[in-house]
């Protein structure tokens, strides 16, 4: 199949321009209208005010080019743009309460899910069928509308888990695109390629103030966007009735946001019994690395490169047969869980000053 390179080239140049463009005007924006980040918490890590509302350009970069596509690429144009559209509206405005009045975890999850079950409803962005490890299709049946929504949910949340460090969460969504753009390219998935298209440049002008030391922050309005933005496409197209998501693949190349997330809830589940599940912390894969003693632009660097490589091995997953890629799948896994292995020795190193951490006793301490 034919690509349209010529729509891909504009997308990206054009969400490039409008968010270089806007994104001085929205930091003088909220400046006037202080709407500033300050460093207040203990798990924050810059120590001097930076204004928000840097994601309110990617939104509308968004609208922008859903528009030039319905006007000058029309065959190209989906029925599931207007549900995007409306739902990412919601999205923003969710995170630009939250930005101003700080809207609680628990409350922001529960509108997340909401929305994204209509989309199920509405839009259509659902996995009726997921790759098997060994070749072939599961029909998920009525678990799909369990799965979808979570799915975008952990998308949504690992992109704005991301957002601790600057330039962080744009560049990780800058390399993920990019690999989903590449593995769609081959696979002549043209929605997927727009929306990556869109992804990557406006991910790449807002680096130009975001990366260390930033200028603006996204806010929550821009993590919550640009993470539905990256969730809901890969929802989009199907293939011979299956979602396109096969949850595999893009869940290899999100691996460094979503293990963070995961990681996340699991020191969550562990703090529930003192009523602490929603409560933030600063045990983050880049504030650890912070507490090695790297400076901020090496663990950006560091993720970035990270996740480069888990994008490399999400598209040479994406050509192989069902048997090979689900060996990949489980050589992956193993270098991930050594990888955590690895960080924790060191940090226990760290904490011994120097000196590896005493064996364990089971005798009883007097």
């Amino acid at each position: 199949m034919k690509q349209p390179w010529t729509l891909y080239l504009l997308v990206a140049a054009g969400a490039f321009l409008v968010t270089f463009v806007l994104v001085p005007a929205f930091r003088w924006l909220a400046r006037r209208l202080d709407v500033v980040d300050r460093p207040s918490e203990a798990r924050k890590v810059h120590r001097r005010v930076i204004p928000y509302l840097g994601g309110v350009p990617f939104y509308l970069a968004f609208l922008g080019t859903i528009l030039f596509i319905e006007a000058f690429y029309p065959q190209y144009s989906q029925a599931s743009f207007f549900p995007m559209c409306l739902v990412g509206t919601l999205i923003v405005l969710m995170g630009l309460y939250d930005d101003v009045a700080n809207m609680s975890s628990s409350r922001k999850l529960l509108l997340e899910l909401g929305l994204f079950i209509l989309l199920y409803f509405w839009g259509g962005f659902r996995a009726t069928e997921i790759a098997h490890p060994f070749g072939g299709t599961i029909h998920v049946g009525w678990l799909a509308l369990i799965l979808s929504p979570l799915w975008i949910a952990g998308v949504v949340n690992a992109v704005n888990f991301s957002d601790g460090l600057d330039g962080l969460a744009a560049g990780l969504v800058f390399v993920c695109a990019a690999a989903i753009f590449a593995i769609g390219f081959t696979r002549g998935q043209t929605t997927s390629c727009i929306m990556m298209a869109y992804l990557m440049g406006c991910t790449l002008a807002f680096l130009c103030y975001n990366f260390h030391p930033a200028s603006i922050f996204m806010g929550d309005a821009g993590a919550l966007f640009l993470g539905f933005v990256l969730g809901a496409s890969t929802l989009i197209e199907r293939q011979k009735g299956v979602a396109v998501v096969a949850l595999a693949v893009p869940m290899v190349v999100l691996t460094v946001p979503i293990l963070d997330t995961l990681l996340s809830f699991y020191r969550r589940l562990l703090r529930a019994r003192q009523g602490q599940f929603f409560m933030p912390d600063r045990d983050h894969l880049h504030h650890r690395l912070l507490d090695l003693g790297l400076s901020q632009r090496q663990v950006v660097l560091s993720l970035y490169y990270l996740s480069a490589c888990m994008g490399l091995l999400a598209f040479i997953l994406s050509g192989v047969p069902g048997a090979y890629g689900f060996l990949i799948l489980v050589l992956a896994a193993m270098a991930i869980a050594f990888c955590v292995v690895v960080l924790r020795f060191i940090e226990g190193f760290a904490r011994n000053g120097g000196r590896a951490a005493p064996p364990e006793s089971n005798a009883d301490v007097e």
